[in-house]
Formats: structure tokens, sequence, C-alpha cells
């Protein structure tokens, strides 16, 4: 698949506190990556960077196959941008205020089509001083798609909205990359909005690249953390914590959490069963993305003391 977006050792300094150091990433056509990190890691400076809204002291950035910096004016054509508080003209409705934006960008777009995809056609005619925080937010999206984007470039989209209008976002922007293949780049605290919607997440730290692992190879089960559904719970436990291969059982009501030494859940059920336990359910645990993260941002510190 084609590179939309390619790092190469993209560094920045604000004084003598580094930003971002020797970033280099390749975000393919199509594709959706999450930013992920601590508060100072660098997701907000990279996007902005990406963004053409701050220069990077070292490094280079392309996208769509050329050098932002020399063609930022045909590349921005092609580029939404969502900045972590966007700015409005209070004054005006949020009609008014996105058909100034059309304007100066030199296109023509339906603007309550617009506002209907991001949930605020109903509010049209409000001030864009009045809205709330999820409110602008949504005006804020509605901003970077008025150009009908091939990139989007996303900072906490969901910042402010209750479940209801994240739940409408990401529905929004899983249709944008799967039906309009919109390629796009967001940072957000929410690991759950991450592993719904993100092919890819990279996580920064201290301005550097720690990770950068596909979402689905993250989210497999783990197949030596199991819970059991049994009758009898007390006394398999007994008998199972007899068992070399078994590391730690314990017992709850109606089921068992088991921890096996390797990813064997067959010999698990075969010794259940045969002893003449009644199971329900074996159910793996499934890994998280938070799981991952902490992981990673463990092994990250351990790595900068050493």
């Amino acid at each position: 698949m084609p590179t939309c977006i390619s790092l190469n050792n993209l560094t920045k300094h604000y004084g003598s506190t580094v930003a971002v150091k020797n970033l280099t990433l390749k975000v393919e056509e199509g594709e959706v990556l999450g930013l992920l990190g601590p508060n100072g890691a660098g997701k907000s400076t990279t996007l902005y960077m990406l963004a053409g809204l701050v220069r990077p002291d070292e490094g280079k950035i392309n996208v769509f196959g050329r050098e932002l910096q020399r063609n930022f004016v045909s590349i921005a054509r092609r580029m939404g941008v969502l900045v972590e508080r966007p700015v409005f003209y209070d004054y005006l409705s949020v009609r008014r205020n996105l058909k100034l934006f059309a304007r100066l960008a030199g296109h023509d777009v339906n603007v309550d089509r617009l506002l209907d995809l991001v949930g605020l056609l109903h509010a049209g005619n409000a001030r864009a001083g009045a809205l709330s925080q999820g409110m602008r937010q949504r005006l804020g999206l509605a901003h970077a798609m008025l150009t009908e984007p091939e990139l989007l470039l996303l900072d906490e989209p969901t910042a402010g909205l209750d479940l209801e209008g994240v739940q409408d976002i990401l529905q929004l922007l899983r249709y944008l990359a799967k039906d309009a293949r919109v390629t796009i780049v967001f940072s957000s605290h929410q690991m759950h909005e991450v592993e719904s919607l993100c092919d890819r997440v990279a996580i920064l730290n201290k301005g550097e690249l720690v990770a950068c692992e596909r979402t689905d190879a993250l989210l497999s089960y783990d197949q030596t953390s199991v819970e059991v559904l049994i009758d009898g719970s007390e006394g398999a436990a007994k008998r199972l914590s007899e068992q070399s291969w078994v590391e730690k059982v314990e017992a709850k009501p109606g089921r068992l959490q088991v921890r096996l030494r390797e990813e064997n859940v067959h010999q698990l059920a075969a010794f259940l069963v045969t002893g003449g336990y009644k199971v329900s359910a074996i159910m793996p645990r499934r890994r998280t993305l938070q799981d991952y993260f902490l992981k990673v941002m463990n092994q990250s510190e351990k790595g900068a003391a050493s």
C-alpha cells in the first residue's frame, strides 16, 4: 500500500526541553494510526509538525510523496486538522463560521450536510461562543472535514464529549477510514477509542517512539490466564493446585481463576471433565491495549534509568 506520511529523524526542541526526538515513522494510505503516551510525550507536537503549524528543528516530513515545507500549500488542501482547542468566531453562528472557512479555503461545500455528519445540524444557528466544549469539538471536526481531506490529523478529537458523542464521532471516523479511505492520525488518552478504531498504535514517551504495533496483534488472547465457570469450584481448585502445570488457582463461587505455566487450555479442560466436574465455560483472558501500554512504558522507564 502507498505511503501517505513519512517521518525521518524528526526532532523538536522548546528551549532546553526535547519535545520530539529522532522520530521515524511511516503511515500508509487509508490507515488509522493512534498516538498514545503520557502528558508531555510529544503527541501534540508531532501532530502540529505534521500539520505545518510547528517547524521541526531537524528531520524531514513527506506527505503524499512530497516534502511538507516546500509543498505546504498544495498538501494543506488535501489535509484536515483538528487541534486540541479549536478557535472560532464566537459572535458568528455555527453555520456562518463554516461558510466563512469554506470561502477562505476556496472550497464549495454543503455546510448542512457536514453539520449533520458531526451531529450539529440542530445547532446551526447557535452562536459559536455559546457552544459547550463537546459541541466545539464537533464543530472543530466539521472544520477539519471542510475540504473533503485525504488526511485527517486529530488531537484528542473526543475531548469534552459525553459517551453518546464519543460513539458518534468514532462511528464517523470509522466511516471515513473504511468507506472514504481517509488516512487518519489522532492522539488520545482513551484506550478503548484506539482499540476500536486504529489499525496501528504508536507509543511515545519523552519525545521518543518506544513502540509501534498493529492493534489486532496486541488484542489477542492470553491462554495462560483462564476463567472457568464450574460447579464445585472449591474442590476443583484444591485438585488443580496440586498439578505441576498450574501456576496459581483462585476459587470463587461458581468460577475459577487459573494461571497456567504454559498455554494449554486443552489439558485444563480434559483434567476437569475427566475429574467429573461440570464445566460451563473456559474463557482465556483477552489482552488489552492498556496491558501493552503499561508494559511498554515500564520497559521504557527502566531503560531510561539504566
